[in-house]
């Protein structure tokens, strides 16, 4: 997965220009269904639903506006009309800053964006039993992502120089290094912590973790992705502190 192909799927997203109720609306049912749908319906709007009127017609506009698609049937959807979002869909609200749940994010991993920006650093079944506290983390990670993605594409789209859409290019890739980078170190820091408490160094904190922390932190010691990740990540740490001692020694 390359930084040019993600940019190249997403600088065919026409910017979406939803009016203040059709994107407040938008928002809303997609947290609607993220509260009420199962497992195997998370995220996907189903038409056998009760829709509104209102509802019916901003489904309309969101196809329209290549945000949401039509899905007909399916392994858990035959017989029915469904809808789920695309890949211009899914970076309008990843841009937005709302906070997403790990099942949301888990069932869009073979996405372009959630590709090259989450499931290269954390396995599936890690991101879909995110703790509520790593679902604020990751999502703040994700909005800084596309909002910046969406600003380098602005640019991109309005030079005519090619040379000049390498170089954004190319100072795009090293902002979202930087932006998983200090995902790393937040990850890192709360997988450290959970390997204390579970060796028994830490013992008086051990009420600390919640039943879900607990799960998903021990999914992440176990991510092979993740290791890998969090080894670069300290990996980087360690070169920049011998490059700041031998700054100083000069």
């Amino acid at each position: 997965m390359s930084y040019a192909e993600y940019i190249s799927q997403l600088i065919n997203c026409t910017p979406a220009e939803l009016k203040g109720s059709e994107k407040a609306s938008f928002l809303r049912l997609m947290e609607l269904y993220n509260k009420n749908e199962g497992i195997h319906s998370y995220l996907w709007l189903k038409r056998h639903l009760p829709f509104s009127s209102e509802d019916e017609k901003l489904l309309s506009t969101l196809v329209d506006s290549n945000l949401v698609e039509v899905i007909h049937g399916g392994r858990f959807r035959r017989g029915g009309r469904n809808y789920a979002l695309t890949t211009c869909g899914l970076f309008y609200i990843l841009s937005e800053n709302q906070v997403f749940s790990g099942i949301l994010l888990s069932k869009y991993c073979e996405n372009i964006i959630l590709q090259l920006l989450l499931f290269q650093y954390l396995e599936e079944d890690t991101v879909k039993n995110l703790s509520p506290q790593a679902e604020i983390l990751i999502s703040d990670y994700l909005h800084r992502c596309c909002v910046t993605s969406k600003r380098t594409i602005e640019t991109i789209r309005s030079s005519k120089i090619s040379e000049d859409r390498e170089r954004y290019l190319k100072i795009l890739e090293l902002e979202l290094n930087a932006f998983a980078f200090c995902l790393g170190i937040r990850l890192t820091r709360m997988c450290s912590r959970y390997m204390a408490i579970s060796k028994g160094r830490n013992p008086k904190h051990t009420d600390q973790l919640n039943h879900e922390e607990d799960k998903m932190l021990s999914l992440l010691v176990d991510d092979v992705r993740f290791t890998r990740f969090r080894r670069s990540v300290l990996k980087e740490l360690d070169e920049a502190v011998e490059e700041l001692a031998r700054l100083k020694s000069e």
